[in-house]
């Protein structure tokens, strides 16, 4: 199966299905074990998430936020970069990072042709072939946006499938475990290291690119913009947010219910407050505290995305006329029909796929986790921070040739076993190489961000690949070090000395 998700030879959701034709046939696991492993929390939480971004991409509301953004930071390649990379960013935490990326793509494309009308830059130049392709200003905001989206996916469990592969990977081999990776515990941590990786890339891209920290060089005069291109560009953008108009019951519907799937992720059960989860819990008193997922929140939006207008001629069915009823369907906040042409389903069992592994992998069935852990056992004469760099070097490097999702459902399980057989709490292998999974900035297969920006803006592979390695060794770094100091802050577990703590008992 990871040779066939590495090279797709035949399409991944249906690899996904091997486990169960093969598993029941192999005698490893009966099929309605195996087919329960395709429908879980974990799954019904990917899909809720997938809905929520189909509601604000339907909505327009996330290039509203883009425009405002940018209408707020300025008109410099300084600041428009910082405003275009913030933006995808705060946007990919939310939606998938292949719609952020998409999302700039025009705005992008509008700015780079105002400055070029003015003779200020070219957007495309002609190679050693004489072909045109991307221009090294227009590379540097696109390549900015593809890798922005795909930091910002890693912000919230919901930004990217990956968060919810390595989540449920960690809750399904470990489900006595403490609630480690809820909505808030996992946004502690991961939203500070978000920001300083997304400060890692502004930084190297403007070195490259902009001449920072050489202000005599040539490509510091030639990125300068002038007053009047500053404020063609400001005209640009008030063209755009004119032609959206004003902020529409559509997007305030979204916002409204958008903003009560976050907030009722972050308060089911948050651990430093009393919360509605726990309130469940305690009335029916249980004894178990997971009784209630955040996917029950997240399919409760759903259904009201469904169920409520997104425009006020909803309420005139209460003082209309008989014969001035209207005759169609007024639209719902989330139009069903739509999303059902564009929601990348497939995912859901990529995730099963992987679900299904783990699962077998375990001792009452397979025990193949205890079969690695003898070969990995070599590696416990080497140092907890050393091993955790070379996780994070090992998964960014192979994501870079094939599906995020597919890395971290291959490569997770086998680390956090290498975590058990080294003493160390899996919860730790387990959240770097999950993480470390999303990060493809050299190569377009990788990602489908950077396949759409390859293509809108013809960026050549190798020139991608060369511009990838600043980022991916910056990434590296901060990884590792937020994973080493910062990922035992929020989790004090990871450095405790009991073995119970750990839960690899």
């Amino acid at each position: 199966m990871a040779v066939f998700w590495v090279t797709e030879c035949i399409p991944l959701p249906i690899t996904s299905f091997l486990p169960i034709m093969i598993f029941p046939l192999a005698d490893v696991m009966d099929t309605r074990t195996t087919c329960l492993c395709y429908m879980n929390d974990t799954i019904l939480m990917f899909y809720g998430s997938m809905v929520l971004a189909s509601a604000v991409e339907q909505s327009g509301l996330h290039k509203r936020l883009a425009l405002y953004a940018i209408t707020l930071i300025g008109y410099s390649h300084y600041r428009l970069l910082l405003a275009m990379s913030l933006t995808t960013m705060f946007v990919s935490m939310w939606i998938t990072n292949t719609a952020a990326t998409t999302m700039m793509v025009p705005i992008i494309f509008a700015l780079l042709q105002v400055f070029e009308d003015l003779g200020l830059l070219s957007t495309f130049e002609k190679d050693v072939n004489g072909d045109l392709v991307a221009s090294d200003i227009t590379t540097c905001y696109f390549c900015a946006a593809s890798f922005s989206a795909t930091i910002g996916g890693i912000g919230t469990l919901v930004g990217s499938a990956t968060n919810l592969v390595f989540k449920g990977l960690y809750e399904r081999g470990y489900p006595s475990a403490p609630d480690y990776l809820s909505f808030p515990k996992y946004s502690a941590f991961s939203v500070p290291y978000m920001l300083v990786l997304e400060a890692g890339l502004y930084f190297t891209m403007i070195v490259m690119f902009f001449g920072f920290l050489r202000p005599k060089s040539e490509t510091a005069k030639r990125i300068k913009i002038p007053e009047v291109g500053m404020q063609a560009a400001k005209n640009a953008v008030d063209k755009n947010l004119k032609e959206i108009g004003k902020i529409t019951f559509w997007e305030i519907m979204v916002i409204i219910l958008f903003g009560g799937a976050m907030l009722m992720f972050f308060s089911r059960s948050p651990q430093i407050f009393y919360g509605w989860g726990d309130a469940i819990t305690d009335y029916y008193k249980l004894k178990d505290y997971k009784y209630v997922r955040d996917s029950a929140a997240a399919v409760l939006v759903c259904f009201l995305m469904l169920v409520l207008p997104s425009t006020l001629d909803f309420f005139k069915n209460f003082t209309a006329k008989v014969d001035e009823l209207p005759n169609k369907r007024i639209p719902s906040v989330l139009n069903w029909t739509l999303m059902n042409e564009i929601m990348p389903y497939s995912f859901m069992f990529l995730l099963g796929g992987g679900f299904a592994l783990s699962t077998a992998a375990k001792e009452e069935y397979s025990d193949l986790n205890g079969q690695i852990g003898k070969l990995l056992k070599t590696l416990n004469i080497f140092p907890n921070y050393f091993i955790i760099l070379l996780v994070i070097i090992f998964t960014v490097f192979v994501t870079n040739f094939a599906s995020n999702v597919a890395v971290c459902t291959v490569v997770t399980p086998i680390v956090m076993q290498l975590a058990k057989e080294t003493n160390i709490h899996p919860l730790w292998y387990n959240v770097a190489s999950g993480v470390s999974s999303s990060f493809c900035f050299c190569l377009p297969v990788g990602t489908p961000g950077n396949l759409i920006i390859q293509s809108c803006a013809n960026i050549p592979t190798v020139k991608m690949m060369k511009i990838g390695i600043c980022p991916s060794v910056v990434t590296i770094l901060i990884t590792w070090a937020s994973m080493y100091y910062w990922a035992p802050v929020i989790w004090p577990d990871l450095i405790s000395e009991s073995l119970e703590d750990k839960y690899i008992t």
